[in-house]
């Protein structure tokens, strides 16, 4: 695991749980990305979760498809997402997760990108289309290449077989991306039995931080949520206000006035009360 995680995971939660906030890189500019990583990581989020776009996603709801969609039209790149991973390295320890569908990193070439990436400064990758099994080869490539300095996030869906969750044993670093719905992002998850069961019981088949995500908008969700997991993952959300503030005719005045309020926002939403 990444120092900067093991750090994050080993200490108690600042607020309710830890908090993990997700944007699309590039949307609507590598500048804008950059200054609103930072913001979130001066307010309190634990870990930030940064999406590299791509044309045909197979997870992403209509929030975060836009968000990408309006990245990929402004020209933005894999190799301009490492540099906002880059700059934001400067002055900030918050750890970064690259949220990414295979095909770009594979096109990037994937010896050059681990290394690009850890040089960079990214902890860690989230891969929503290679499932955990068939991605033992490049887990062990990365190792070699990199040792443990980019651990690799499974996703774990509650229709997941028991066969699979056994597997999560094997090479897991980081956390256990736990999704609290069937589906795309965004929506609102319903916390059931069924969910805070479902997030219990992976206790029996891993000793990894439980993080979930998808469908997490409420302060009332991270609460519930937190008795039950080492962390949330709120990415649709963020993104949709964000977006909306860009929509309007704003001075730049206003325009930072605005992201200050999401900031407040996201950091009250894990405010311990």
């Amino acid at each position: 695991m990444s120092k900067r995680l093991d750090r994050i995971f080993s200490q108690p939660a600042k607020g309710k749980t830890r908090l993990i906030a997700y944007l699309m890189a590039g949307d609507p500019t590598p500048e804008t990305t950059l200054r609103r990583l930072k913001g979130l990581a001066d307010y309190g989020v634990d870990v930030l979760e940064l999406g590299v776009p791509f044309s045909d996603p197979i997870a992403d709801g209509p929030v975060i498809q836009s968000a990408g969609e309006r990245a990929l039209k402004g020209g933005m790149t894999l190799v301009k997402t490492l540099e906002i991973v880059r700059e934001f390295r400067v002055l900030h320890e918050t750890p970064v997760l690259l949220m990414s569908y295979l095909n770009p990193l594979l096109r990037y070439g994937w010896g050059k990108f681990v290394k690009d990436a850890v040089e960079a400064g990214v902890d860690g990758l989230i891969l929503p289309d290679l499932p955990w099994k068939e991605g033992t080869n490049l887990r062990t490539e990365t190792k070699r290449l990199v040792g443990t300095q980019l651990s690799f996030i499974p996703i774990v869906a509650q229709t997941s077989q028991e066969e699979d969750l056994l597997e999560l044993s094997i090479g897991s670093q980081g956390f256990i991306y736990v999704l609290s719905r069937n589906g795309i992002t965004g929506g609102e998850a319903e916390i059931s039995a069924k969910v805070t069961g479902f997030i219990n019981g992976l206790k029996q088949h891993t000793q990894l931080p439980r993080c979930v995500g998808f469908g997490i908008q409420t302060a009332k969700q991270v609460h519930c949520l937190a008795e039950y997991c080492d962390g949330v993952i709120i990415g649709s959300a963020i993104v949709r206000q964000f977006s909306e503030l860009d929509k309007k005719e704003l001075s730049e005045l206003e325009l930072r006035k605005g992201e200050t309020e999401i900031l407040e926002w996201v950091a009250e939403i894990n405010s311990i009360k």
